[in-house]
This record gives C-alpha cells, sequence and structure tokens, in this order.
C-alpha cells in the first residue's frame, strides 16, 4: 500500500508532460509564466505620393526660373580655375578662404555660381541695371560665394574673372566694376572705387579683380556695367491690371531697353495697380514686361513703346506657362 504522501507524488509526476516551461525537483515544481507573442501590427497604408509644393512668391519663382544656381568644389591646396555655361573663367588662389575666427580652411568647400547676362535673365533674376536710380547698360553680372556663408576670403587676397560680352552690347567700352546691394527695397548696383579691385578689357570681354574687402562686404554680386548717358529722362509709369497686388510677393514691373543691354525695375508702387520706374533717357525703344504670380498661376504681359512724358503703359495680362515666359523674354 501507498501512503497518501506517496500518492500525491506519483500523481504530480505524471502530470509534468502537460506543463510547459517547468523545472521540475524532487518535491517541487516552479513553472515560469509564458510571455504571449503579440500580435504583428497591421500594415500602414501607403502615403500618397505628392508633388513638390510650387513657388508662392516672386522671389521663389526667380529662383527656380532665373540665372542657374552652379556649383563648383574648391580645393584650398592648390589654385583653382573653374569655367561657368556661359563662359566666365573664375581664377582663385590657394587658401583663399578662412573662417570667421581666421583660421584657414583647409578641407574642400563648394562654391555657388550665377551669370546674368541677357536682358531675359535680368528681369528673371531679380538684377536690372540700375546704380542709384541710374540706368546701367552691363556687360555681364556674376554672383560668387561660399555655400557656407560664414566663410570670408583671406586677408589680402584676390580672385580673378574673365567674361564674354554678351551680342547685344551696344557699347563695350567704358565699363566699370559695380557690387550689387539689395537695400531700399530694390536691387542696387553700387559703383567699386576701390584702387585694388580694377577691371579690364580683353579680347573677349573683360578681367575683373575681386578683393577680399570687396567679397566679405558684399552680398556675393559682382558686374561689369557703365553709365548709360542722357540729356532728357522720364519715369516710366505703368498699370498692371490685377486685384490684391502686392509689389513685395505677388507683382512686379520691369523696363527693359532694346536698343542696349539693360534694364530697370518698377521699384515705386502706389495703390492699388501702379508701378514707376526711376528716369530713363528719353526716346528709349523699350518693352514694358509685368508678371504677377497668384494660387499658382503664372500671369504676363508685354507692351513695346518709347520713353516719352506722360505715357503710361498698360500690358494685357494672360496666363502662361513658365516655358512661354522664358521663350517672349529671350526675344527682348
Amino acid at each position: 500500500m501507498y501512503s497518501l504522501k506517496q500518492l500525491i507524488r506519483y500523481t504530480a509526476l505524471l502530470a509534468l508532460p502537460l506543463l510547459g516551461s517547468c523545472e521540475k525537483g524532487l518535491d517541487t515544481i516552479i513553472c515560469e509564466e509564458s510571455t504571449p507573442t503579440p500580435p504583428t501590427p497591421p500594415t500602414p497604408p501607403t502615403p500618397p505620393i505628392t508633388q513638390p509644393a510650387a513657388p508662392d512668391s516672386l522671389a521663389a519663382l526667380s529662383r527656380r526660373l532665373g540665372a542657374p544656381f552652379q556649383q563648383f568644389t574648391y580645393d584650398p591646396s592648390r589654385q583653382n580655375q573653374f569655367t561657368g555655361r556661359k563662359g566666365t573663367v573664375i581664377t582663385i588662389p590657394a587658401n583663399a578662404f578662412v573662417y570667421l575666427n581666421g583660421a584657414p580652411v583647409t578641407q574642400p568647400l563648394q562654391l555657388v555660381m550665377r551669370e546674368v547676362f541677357t536682358k531675359a535673365d535680368m528681369v528673371l533674376t531679380l538684377t536690372p541695371t540700375s546704380s542709384n536710380n541710374w540706368l546701367l547698360e552691363s556687360a555681364g553680372e556674376i554672383y560668387l560665394r561660399t555655400q557656407d556663408t560664414l566663410l570670408r576670403m583671406a586677408p589680402q587676397t584676390q580672385i580673378r574673372f574673365q567674361t564674354q560680352n554678351p551680342p547685344n552690347l551696344a557699347r563695350p567700352d567704358s565699363m566699370r566694376l559695380f557690387t550689387g546691394t539689395a537695400g531700399g527695397g530694390c536691387f542696387n548696383w553700387q559703383l567699386d572705387f576701390s584702387p585694388q579691385a580694377r577691371l579690364t578689357p580683353n579680347a573677349s570681354g573683360y578681367t575683373g579683380t575681386i578683393t577680399d574687402i570687396l567679397f566679405n562686404a558684399g552680398i556675393g554680386w559682382f558686374n561689369c556695367d557703365r553709365f548709360v548717358p542722357y540729356t532728357s529722362a522720364q519715369p516710366v509709369v505703368v498699370d498692371v491690371l490685377g486685384s490684391n497686388i502686392d509689389p513685395k510677393s505677388n507683382t512686379m514691373a520691369f523696363v527693359v531697353f532694346r536698343s542696349l543691354n539693360g534694364s530697370l525695375r518698377a521699384c515705386t508702387f502706389s495703390a492699388p495697380n501702379t508701378f514707376t520706374s526711376s528716369n530713363a533717357p528719353v526716346g528709349s525703344p523699350i518693352s514694358v514686361v509685368a508678371i504677377r504670380y497668384v494660387d499658382g498661376k503664372i500671369y504676363y504681359g508685354r507692351q513695346d513703346g518709347t520713353v516719352a512724358a506722360g505715357i503710361r503703359f498698360s500690358p494685357i495680362m494672360r496666363e502662361v506657362s513658365s516655358a512661354e515666359l522664358v521663350a517672349d523674354l529671350n526675344t527682348l
């Protein structure tokens, strides 16, 4: 006969195969509580493919349609030479850039360059040829900057550039070096008077020198320009048809000169829709162009005429594609 204690032990041993993940001894049975496997979460739905947002301002439109941004890698260990898409040659010596604390830049860095040689690019890049309200004719506008905007040119360093004269240049003589400024709400070119910065003609265009002082103090724009002489001048008044006109974000007007490589932006605005340029030589053949960007759509108008007292321009506006806008401006 088995004792009661032996029967209980024997019954427990028989039950061992029925208990999962258990540790057994002679007198005890220890079972660990198993962790249930969590259910597989459902696969989230694939988000719809969205197109990049359209530009929402004239500035954004300008970045898309204006002079292309070209990138070059500068190696500080040697002299570098780059050639832009429109033939501009940039020559930069070794060790040309430093950090704000004066330490030399020893690793390769990225340079950004833009070239503006046509009147279409002047309009689309928002870089008209005006110096303190005086009309200029351009032999080439160049933008050159380090991608890291905190870098500076090293003291006593010079950058040399060579340009190709545009074919529609009326007079290639008397060019001087200007630098771009953005103060006052409208782009402006400032004549450079420093003796170190030079601009001299060559066989196909101009050779210029940019000093460290000029580079570090400016916004990256440099221009070969001449002042256009005149004995009589008048502002050009443009009425742009449309509602909710905002000269800072959605509407602009330009005066483009047909007989020389220059343009003026009509920067003075009078509500609700009138734009006025600085003085233009009387008798000059011009094309007045107006561009609006509203709700993702481009509206464009152009009116040809002559600068004269008492004349107001009112281009007929129509919706156009980006390609149509660029194509028409390239005929100016």
